[in-house]
């Protein structure tokens, strides 16, 4: 498995890192390190020389020796590990390009805790890399820890249930990991038939006995989920998103990236079929 960890060499960016290394404890793990030198922010940087830029690429370059000096200090295992540093004006679209370019199957993120418009500021590379990636994005909150993944969260629609199953199983079955389907009823709209024997039909279909179906009628999908995951003590959330338009992004942000900030446990998103 190729993740790809964007980081700023912040300890936010950091605890991702953490995060993914000792994911490597239990899975085959390649990791690739990606910093990416803003362009776009108005600063002397943009203005300064070719000696100024090429001071701050090897100031770049030195931070992530660093890093790596202290992953290699920090953990004892061997970790397949290699780095990229580049320059760009948009991270989410570089992110997405360099993680093509190289066959990534996960990109990884931290993401702070914030309400309001902190969280718009400081999720702003965040909700970026979760809006143009292609590719799955695993959301790190700052206090997350990897204690193994025996317990996921799917919270689904029930629409496009079997394709999207196809996409998360794989990975189930890696961690030897629950998947509890979760349906939000909040309009009295529920699952359509028998959800027990829907439950029994996916454990048949997809040759995967560890698959549990729960509809939970309540208002909000975000304190819905939240209580679901505390209930049965999950260690990851899974999340179908799609792209928002220009007024989404200022105004309301997205059911997912909402969740993205607000849930205590990791926050694995993959791009929702048009």
């Amino acid at each position: 498995m190729r993740i790809l960890i964007p980081t700023d060499f912040s300890e936010l960016s950091k605890v991702a890192i953490q995060y993914a290394v000792d994911m490597s404890k239990d899975l085959e793990v390649e990791l690739k390190l990606l910093h990416v030198i803003d362009t776009s922010a108005p600063s002397r940087a943009r203005v300064g020389s070719n000696k100024l830029q090429e001071a701050i690429k090897a100031s770049s370059e030195r931070a992530m020796k660093e890093l790596l000096a202290s992953i290699e200090k920090d953990n004892t295992h061997k970790i397949d590990i290699s780095y990229e540093i580049t320059s760009g004006t948009s991270i989410g679209k570089y992110v997405e390009t360099t993680a093509l370019k190289n066959d990534i199957d996960i990109v990884c993120i931290g993401t702070k805790g914030a309400s309001g418009l902190k969280k718009i500021l400081f999720g702003s590379n965040a909700a970026s890399i979760i809006e143009n990636s292609s590719i799955p994005v695993l959301t790190i909150p700052e206090f997350a820890r990897y204690k193994g993944i025996k317990n996921i969260v799917y919270s689904s629609d029930f629409y496009n249930l079997e394709k999207e199953l196809d996409l998360i199983i794989p990975f189930a079955k890696l961690m030897n990991a629950w998947i509890q389907i979760l349906h939000i009823d909040k309009a009295d709209e529920g699952f359509e038939g028998d959800l027990q024997q829907k439950e029994k039909s996916l454990i048949k279909d997809f040759s995967y006995q560890k698959i549990k179906m729960t509809e939970l009628k309540i208002s909000s999908v975000v304190l819905g989920i939240n209580k679901f995951v505390a209930d049965v003590d999950a260690d990851m959330v899974i999340m179908f998103t799609h792209h928002t338009n220009f007024i989404e992004k200022v105004f309301q942000q997205s059911v997912t990236q909402n969740t993205a900030f607000q849930t205590r446990i990791p926050l694995f998103t993959f791009q929702k079929e048009a």
